[in-house]
């Protein structure tokens, strides 16, 4: 039975022909790179860096969650004729809608700005918004937004109400089903997915471990000029991570550098700063 409902083809239909082209960039609101460099910007300027953690932290297991469900389940996106732009691997769920669901809605519970309700509406609004995206450019069947979703908030009701908001057991908890998702495509996926689970596993076991080793909170501040470089610097490693051939050893000591990164660099800016200034 097809997961589609001819969803894609209807709104092909009635949306106007300019409207693919236009959600190919509303999409990169659910997009991991986009998630990340917010994120990063949060915590390095947030001035509750345990709260912006564990943000993070419920970010990494989102997506390793969307890696270990594709892995287990296997099924393939919409056929090429329908992708208005290329997208390989699984399809089922999507994992733009699980991680704007997740981030999305931590975001909302996070900002303390304007009303509970309207913060509600707005994160609402984007994950519908970034779901409806993935149909429109044709890259996903309806079923696989509507159960990312569902699997988003499930995620989000775990990660909020039986971890409360702590940064370590959430860090932890992204290792462990990065770890699964990592057995499960090295015993039933091809090349390219045992790459990206190595890659999760990596960069969750080097935030946890950057988490342990810090004291915290941190108060380092990180400046714009810091923050550019650090997002310059740590963007790149992502990419030789991700895109380029390297050994899958590599892989999972970039992705670790990568990620635990994120979560150090306000110390190691600060350490830099210190210097200067006794020096």
């Amino acid at each position: 039975m097809s997961r589609g409902w001819g969803v894609i083809e209807f709104l092909r239909e009635v949306l106007p022909g300019w409207a693919p082209e236009a959600f190919v960039y509303v999409t990169q609101l659910g997009d991991a790179w986009f998630l990340f460099v917010l994120l990063s910007l949060l915590y390095w300027f947030g001035d509750d860096r345990e709260r912006w953690g564990f943000v993070l932290g419920a970010t990494l297991g989102a997506l390793a969650l969307t890696l270990l469900l594709k892995g287990l389940f296997g099924l393939p996106r919409p056929r090429a004729a329908l992708q208005f732009v290329h997208a390989s691997g699984y399809g089922f769920p999507s994992g733009h809608a699980i991680g704007s669901t997740v981030v999305w809605g931590l975001l909302a519970l996070s900002i303390e700005r304007s009303h509970h309700h309207v913060r509600v509406a707005v994160a609402a609004t984007v994950v519908a918004l970034v779901a409806l995206s993935r149909l429109v450019i044709g890259v996903h069947f309806a079923v696989d937004v509507i159960v990312g979703v569902l699997v988003g908030l499930a995620y989000l009701a775990v990660v909020v109400r039986g971890l409360d908001w702590r940064p370590r057991p959430t860090f932890a908890l992204a290792a462990g089903i990065a770890f699964a998702a990592m057995v499960v495509a090295v015993l039933v996926a091809p090349r390219n997915w045992t790459v990206d689970s190595v890659a999760a596993f990596g960069g969750t076991t080097g935030a946890l471990v950057a988490w342990f080793a810090m004291d915290h909170p941190l108060n380092d501040r990180v400046g714009p000029a810091a923050a550019v470089v650090g997002l310059l610097l740590l963007g790149a490693l992502s990419y030789v991570g991700l895109r380029l051939s390297v050994p899958l050893s590599a892989v999972f000591v970039i992705n670790a550098v990568s990620q635990g990164g994120i979560l150090a660099y306000p110390r190691v800016v600060g350490r830099v700063g210190g210097r200067r200034v006794d020096s």
